[in-house]
């Protein structure tokens, strides 16, 4: 063999190494996959679908309301959508569900929340409260086991679903 074919040959095959090598570590730094466990967000996402996050949104990204977050709480990854933000008070009375004494008007939060449930919380500097597209199967904030999130148990903000 051609001794410039096989040096063809050689780089050709050192350029593949290293765009895979850095696909992987690009991926492996700025993305996490995390599985959906149960309906707490049907049907936006499903129990099974793997849920690719950017971590860039743990540290360096604003967060913002309705945002569907990946984060960590009692040693398990959790998905759920973000309603209050740091600084706010979220108030849950009667059925109504208020952002710093603001009621906010969403059909599918007043059909869902229980009228038996009486809460007022004021988030911290670093803390997000969240909810569950689906209320009725939800383990989020409104529960003092998941209570608020703070921003360093987050993974990250959810980028696309894999059904």
């Amino acid at each position: 063999m051609d001794e410039k074919i096989l040096l063809k040959i050689c780089r050709l095959f050192a350029d593949v190494i290293f765009a895979v090598s850095l696909a992987y570590i690009v991926s492996y730094i700025f993305f996490a996959q995390v599985l959906q466990q149960g309906f707490s967000m049907a049907p936006y996402i499903n129990d099974g679908n793997i849920v690719i996050v950017n971590r860039l949104y743990r540290n360096f990204l604003p967060l913002a309301k309705q945002d569907v977050i990946a984060f960590r709480v009692n040693g398990q990854e959790s998905i759920k959508r973000i309603y209050g933000l740091p600084g706010e008070t979220v108030t849950i009375s009667n059925g109504n569900f208020y952002i710093d004494d603001i009621q906010i008007e969403n059909d599918d939060l007043k059909n869902s929340l229980s009228s038996n449930i009486d809460q007022s919380v004021k988030l911290g500097e670093e803390e997000y409260y969240v909810l569950g597209d689906n209320l009725d199967s939800s383990k989020d904030s409104r529960f003092s086991d998941v209570g608020n999130i703070s921003r360093k148990d987050i993974i990250g903000k959810a980028w696309f679903v894999i059904r």
